[in-house]
């Protein structure tokens, strides 16, 4: 952006103030392409520029592609199991097949994944109570604290109870409902297992050498880390997964084609009435020079999360898989709401499929248009950026949960849920947004490029102060490992749309003449370069895993943490003849649960060489 703002301002600014066809030299319009007529010789200048901007973003991009994060130790020796049948659901048989499968191999461990979606509400339910039954106990000093049980205590103090009884009887409660769901998952495992081998190249082999459906109808892929793994989504089947992919998707995009957009909110302010224009008047000049701009990014803004929101629903296997469609799905949608539909002058998608006049192009190229996407950058740069630094909607969601809690003992609990995970998805596709508006309109608009610049400055310090001091940490793998590849990879998209106005620019001005045909070719050129050759780097591999690891990456398991949190519940019955999954004082680390009629199902049972390769008899969904 540094080297697009230079250009832009030492060399295609000068030569845009050449022309007389827009205004004087005080006048906005005066800096843009328009002000140039159609037989300058000095419009070379723009494509050339055009054109130039392949190899130097090129060379940019590779200089700083960086390098991709290291996966931690037991992912990278770990390979993640599908569709396994449920005669096959205990790790001995699994192991048993890729010992003789692969002789010399060492398999360390395999762990079974478990239907823990109702587990995992009941016991973050669970927690929040003890935590406030903690609470309670801690400030018995205070005298009796109140709980409303069936409302908030603010808005109804009437039938409050006493805080600590209440506490008790529903942490003794749940603590029976965790414990007997628990119970209930370990003796239902899903058609899914974690395979950890002793060194990074056997998991590498194995995922290379195993042919889908060669045994049992098995699917082997590399494991993501265990912290990645979204695992109450576990029990979310390909089949169902794919149905709510394409309810949820096909939702979305009837949002996107035919209902509003945030230029809708524009056009209802612009085309205003006159008492609208009256009260308009009365405002300050500046409310109402940025009122439109304010109210677009705040439409834009809103639309993102519902995107966000939507990706959550479809119940994804791994927080990397998430944020990757998320930054994918958030980047195209803003780029059609805030950039393309807006600069033709339309409303939706569904416009610009029924407009067939090639004159909605030379909207791109009036003064006033890149005025306002000059005033979208400068507030997304000086406002959009602050928003982001007060995080205003987790404030908001936080001021709305404190107004809604039963008893004062819940307070400890909300301050610690509002912490949440970095959202990469939406941030990268801002960013990527707002580098392709300031580089399409760099050479028709100028001045858009410093605060261009502006923006990803302020955007680079913000999410770097709240990704070190405000966020949790998230690892990424699989996928998340691809998003800075990918972003990278889309900055071929502004390329190609400025060189495109570029052309149609010409064309709008001259037809077909020398310069038209030179900037088409150009742009096709390096559409073709783009598919075909693809220059774009890849991250650089990963360094070598280094043997000094550190204590997380050493205690990682591929457990669901429910089942490890709600191990404590393990003697709440006074029936002592079951282990448990991640107990401390169960040394066997295979699984029983349950008594001696249904441990048979997940008991281990001596096989031999001949029973494994045998064809599975049918598989069953996860």
């Amino acid at each position: 952006m540094l080297v697009i703002s230079i250009f832009s301002i030492c060399v295609i600014l000068p030569i845009n103030f050449q022309g007389s066809l827009q205004g004087d030299k005080t006048t906005f319009g005066h800096t843009t392409i328009s002000n140039l007529p159609s037989d300058s010789k000095w419009l070379w200048v723009h494509i050339l520029g055009s054109i130039l901007v392949v190899p130097v973003m090129i060379l940019i991009m590779r200089k700083c592609s960086g390098r991709m994060p290291s996966t931690t130790v037991i992912s990278s020796k770990t390979v993640l199991v599908t569709n396994i049948s449920k005669i096959h659901r205990n790790p001995e048989d699994i192991k048993s097949y890729f010992t003789v499968r692969y002789p010399g191999i060492e398999v360390v461990d395999v762990k079974l994944a478990y239907r823990v979606k109702t587990l995992t509400d009941l016991e973050r339910t669970r927690e929040r109570v003890h935590e406030a039954h903690v609470y309670c106990l801690q400030n018995l000093q205070k005298g009796d604290m109140k709980i409303q049980p069936r409302g908030c205590i603010a808005c109804c103090p009437c039938g409050a109870v006493n805080a600590l009884e209440y506490y008790a009887r529903e942490e003794d409660k749940l603590n029976h409902l965790v414990f007997e769901e628990r119970v209930r998952a370990l003796q239902n495992p899903l058609g899914i297992a974690f395979v950890t081998f002793n060194s990074e190249e056997t998991a590498q082999h194995v995922v290379r050498s195993f042919k889908p459906g060669s045994h049992r109808n098995w699917v082997i892929v590399k494991a993501p880390s265990p912290i990645d793994i979204n695992w109450e989504n576990l029990e979310i089947s390909y089949r169902h997964w794919y149905l709510k992919a394409i309810i949820i998707n096909s939702i979305l995009f009837i949002i996107l084609f035919f209902l509003t957009t945030p230029l809708i909110v524009v056009n209802i302010l612009l085309n205003s009435t006159s008492a609208q224009e009256f009260f308009f008047k009365k405002l300050s000049p500046v409310i109402s020079e940025f009122l439109p701009t304010l109210m677009m990014l705040s439409m834009s803004a809103t639309m993102p999360v519902m995107v966000s929101y939507s990706d959550e629903w479809m119940s994804h296997w791994t927080k990397s898989k998430q944020n990757h469609t998320t930054m994918y799905k958030t980047f195209f949608f803003l780029l059609f709401m805030v950039l393309i539909l807006p600069s033709l002058g339309l409303t939706s998608a569904q416009a610009l499929i029924e407009t067939h006049d090639i004159h909605h192009w030379e909207c791109i190229f009036l003064a006033d248009k890149g005025a306002f996407f000059v005033n979208y950058v400068i507030t997304s740069a000086l406002i959009g950026t602050a928003l982001e630094l007060l995080r205003f909607p987790e404030l908001t969601m936080y001021a709305w949960r404190l107004l809604r809690i039963k008893s004062e003992a819940e307070k400890p609990t909300i301050r610690k849920e509002i912490l949440s995970e970095f959202p990469f998805g939406i941030h990268y596709a801002w960013t990527l947004l707002i580098f392709t508006v300031c580089t399409v309109y760099s050479l028709t608009c100028p001045l858009i490029t410093p605060f261009g610049l502006l923006y990803l400055s302020l955007k680079h310090m913000v999410d770097k102060y709240n990704i070190y001091y405000v966020y949790r940490p998230i690892t990424m793998s699989g996928e998340g490992q691809q998003i800075h590849a990918d972003a990278v990879k889309m900055v071929r998209v502004a390329i190609l749309l400025l060189q495109l106005i570029t052309a149609m620019f010409f064309y709008l001005r001259a037809d077909l003449n020398l310069t038209t045909c030179i900037a088409f070719l150009g742009f096709l050129v390096t559409m073709c370069f783009f598919l075909f050759i693809g220059p774009f780097p890849r991250c650089r591999a990963p360094s070598p895993l280094s043997a000094n690891t550190s204590t997380t990456d050493l205690h990682e398991q591929y457990i669901a943490p429910v089942l490890l949190s709600s191990s404590c519940l393990e003697n709440v019955p006074n029936d002592n003849n079951k282990s448990f999954y991640g107990s401390p004082n169960d040394g066997n680390p295979n699984i029983v649960a349950g008594d001696e009629s249904n441990s048979n199902q997940t008991q281990s049972q001596p096989i031999n060489a001949d029973q494994i390769i045998l064809p599975d008899i049918g598989s069953s969904e996860a």
